[in-house]
């Protein structure tokens, strides 16, 4: 029997799922070899497809999903509105003691609105254009009050129209960048930015200054930018756990100060 010689050399790897295929990198996570075929790009990152398909991987995947078709306070601020609107509507075609056009006018309005508060895509431009053309008509009609009111609904809308929440809302595409944006507003480390804000309310009221300091310690005990998905806020961490220790002690002085002035007067 021939010897059958073996070349030494180092054993090439091979993809997890498909043993077939030589692999073409490693798992950010989990360490697990994938080929071209089997690799999930990520934020820049390759990962397997057990891991990409984690939350905390595509977070803002996780975050469009959840606040897609779930409504967002304008659509509670107009739906609200559209109630008001109904109401009084309904009490001028009664009374009859507003010009007519006005009074249609102000039912469309209240429609549009109550039709934002449904999700219909068609009353996003809608309302603008509605609740804008109710306020120039009432102005020209002299009637200041009222046009104000709507002025300032249709500036509100136009600010909404561009709104990244008030878009997955409507389920409107919104591009990565914008979910960063918003992911970052009310899910990165929230505790940091309670933090600043219990620090600043501490300068008018000092109960909340204690506060401000646990949550600065561990909002900035959670920051981590390497993270998945990256934990940030350190600023706003470290300016509520300060504010919270400078309002501890001016708040604590100015009543050392008070009660020693009161016994000296005592005495």
């Amino acid at each position: 029997m021939s010897t059958v010689d073996v070349p030494l050399g180092p054993i090439a790897a091979r993809c997890a799922t498909h043993p077939e295929e030589a692999a073409s990198g490693t798992c950010s996570r989990c360490g697990t070899f994938f080929c071209d075929g089997c690799v999930k790009r990520v934020f820049d990152k390759e990962w397997c497809s057990a891991c990409a398909a984690r939350p905390e991987v595509n977070y803002l995947e996780r975050l469009r999903l959840k606040l897609w078709g779930r409504r967002d306070s304008a659509a509670w601020m107009f739906g609200a509105f559209s109630l008001v609107l109904a109401a009084f509507t309904i009490r001028a075609l009664l009374l009859r003691r507003l010009f007519w056009p006005l009074t249609l006018l102000m039912g469309a309005c209240a429609v549009v609105s109550m039709a934002f508060f449904l999700g219909k895509r068609w009353a996003r431009e809608s309302l603008i254009v509605t609740t804008l053309s109710c306020g120039g008509a009432f102005l020209m009609r002299g009637l200041q009050g009222p046009a104000f009111v709507f002025l300032i609904s249709g500036f509100s809308a136009t600010l909404f129209y561009f709104n990244t929440r008030n878009r997955l809302f409507f389920q409107q595409p919104v591009s990565t960048l914008r979910l960063q944006r918003l992911w970052h507003a009310i899910e990165n480390n929230p505790l940091a930015r309670s933090a600043m804000n219990l620090g600043l309310a501490s300068v008018l009221f000092p109960l909340f200054a204690p506060f401000a300091v646990i949550f600065g310690v561990v909002g900035l005990m959670r920051v981590n930018p390497q993270a998945t998905p990256p934990i940030g806020r350190k600023g706003q961490a470290i300016a509520g756990l300060v504010l919270g220790l400078l309002m501890t002690a001016l708040w604590g002085l100015f009543v050392w100060t008070f009660i020693a002035a009161n016994v000296d007067k005592d005495s």
